[in-house]
């Protein structure tokens, strides 16, 4: 019951376990480029901007994605009842694969359009509420945040424990908005031009 449960609710994150040559420049290799070039920009900025409070940057980007999980649950809603048929055909070889849980046994399936697509835009979905709501809990607690910060360089006596923590939390945020970054232009590929091809 409890593995079943467990391998439910973590269906969004099958995207990244999908099985193919090229799959990991996607979910991996361009999100971590982004997220380093985009911390490094940070680190070179003569003035760094807020990162947390009324003008600072995850309330802005807050304002962004938020309206993203509505577009994404359209988008995986169209993706599932698009009538072509040439949707629900086994991709070109090399296929996909992804594992599934069929009647407690796990099986490797080739993926159609439909099911690639269903896949991307649940993993699009779910990356967006985890943004949000770690971007929700930042802006909630920055008062709390620069009290820890205050408190750990009091126990310490160095700032070094707040820049490795702080570094942490931004390049895992980073990385996260970047996948996401790639994952939506890579679904507006397979739905602008890859579903029409043979």
């Amino acid at each position: 019951m409890l593995k079943q449960l467990v391998y439910e609710l973590s269906r969004g994150f099958a995207y990244r376990g999908i099985a193919h040559g090229e799959m990991r420049t996607y979910t991996v290799w361009l999100p971590l480029a982004l997220t380093v070039l985009s911390l490094a920009v940070y680190i070179v900025l003569p003035v760094k901007p807020a990162l947390v409070g009324s003008n600072g940057l995850a309330g802005s980007l807050l304002t962004l994605v938020s309206t993203l999980p509505g577009f994404y649950f359209a988008g995986l809603a169209a993706v599932a009842t698009f009538g072509n048929t040439t949707m629900d055909r086994e991709m070109p070889a090399p296929a996909p694969e992804v594992e599934m849980l069929v009647r407690g046994q796990r099986i490797s399936v080739k993926l159609t359009r439909r099911l690639f697509l269903s896949y991307l835009f649940s993993y699009l979905v779910v990356m967006s509420f985890a943004l949000c709501s770690a971007l929700l809990a930042m802006n909630a607690l920055a008062s709390s945040v620069n009290v820890l910060q205050t408190s750990l360089a009091t126990m310490t006596g160095a700032h070094w424990p707040w820049l490795v923590l702080r570094g942490i939390a931004g390049f895992g945020l980073t990385f996260v908005f970047a996948s996401m970054v790639v994952s939506t232009l890579h679904g507006v590929f397979f739905l602008t031009e890859k579903i029409h091809q043979p």
